[in-house]
């Protein structure tokens, strides 16, 4: 028998049965989902035509994106975003970097407002001092750490983790044992690295609205910042060595002190 070979425009395929061949129309670019009539980076063209497939390489990089974000948040401490819109002076300051002004029996209290500053930022202090410490093990200044010559110029200074960046790279944890003792704290929501030593500013904040401050210490069940408290290590230095919070001791709440001599540290979180 005479074997008939049928062609068309298509695609054709030999019948094994009959021995003749059968014309199969070729499939649409757009049918098997190559719907842009452009290029795009990581997209598949189609093999039967000037058409792309970019879905795929689209959900690839949403989900990228999700994912960059959620390591993010986990890295930043905890699931959700973190609103401090309500963060102020007296506020209690909590795991999720939420606050409230009446203590929330169903979160976790890590700090206290102590400080905003104008531009909607602040820095909130621990209900509780983490320690003794030694300001440093001697007189060596820090390299770009400013030297305050007077209590009024020191309470300008709110750059409490710039500073204590400042001590830490200029020495080890025996060298500045303050300010590494609080780079080092952690806490529910919060990692080391996250935490410094405050700045003598800070204080004055602290002494200027020490009774919301106390308050809210009183309604976490911290310790208040008073006189009786002795002192806390700032991260500001002086020309005699470095300024300590002291509550009450006068207008700025500060004083300068023996850097060798051990104090209470308190440190602080941005905001």
């Amino acid at each position: 028998m005479r074997k008939i070979l049928l062609a068309s425009a298509g695609v054709m395929v030999m019948s094994a049965g009959t021995g003749y061949a059968a014309c199969i129309p070729t499939p649409s670019c757009a049918s098997l989902g190559y719907e842009s009539s452009s290029s795009c980076e990581g997209g598949i063209k189609c093999p039967f035509g000037n058409a792309w497939n970019c879905t795929v390489i689209n959900k690839v990089n949403e989900i990228t994106n999700k994912v960059t974000e959620l390591e993010k948040v986990i890295e930043e401490g905890g699931v959700g975003s973190k609103d401090t819109s309500n963060c102020k002076i007296g506020s209690i300051f909590y795991s999720d970097w939420t606050c409230s002004t009446s203590l929330d029996s169903s979160k976790t209290p890590i700090a206290v407002v102590v400080y905003t500053s104008e531009e909607g930022h602040g820095q909130a202090m621990t209900i509780k001092s983490i320690g003794n410490y030694a300001w440093s093990s001697g007189n060596a200044g820090v390299p770009g750490l400013s030297n305050y010559g007077s209590d009024q110029s020191a309470a300008n200074d709110d750059q409490s983790c710039s500073n204590t960046i400042l001590i830490t790279s200029a020495g080890d944890k025996n060298a500045f044992p303050a300010a590494w003792a609080a780079k080092e704290y952690s806490t529910k929501g919060t990692k080391a690295g996250d935490w410094c030593l405050p700045a003598a500013g800070i204080f004055y904040s602290i002494n200027k609205n020490k009774t919301a401050i106390n308050g809210a210490l009183v309604k976490t069940g911290g310790e208040q910042l008073l006189w009786t408290n002795s002192a806390q290590w700032s991260s500001s230095a002086s020309s005699l060595g470095a300024y300590m919070g002291y509550i009450g001791y006068n207008s700025y709440g500060i004083k300068s002190g023996n850097n060798t001599a051990s104090y209470s540290v308190r440190p602080v979180l941005e905001f």
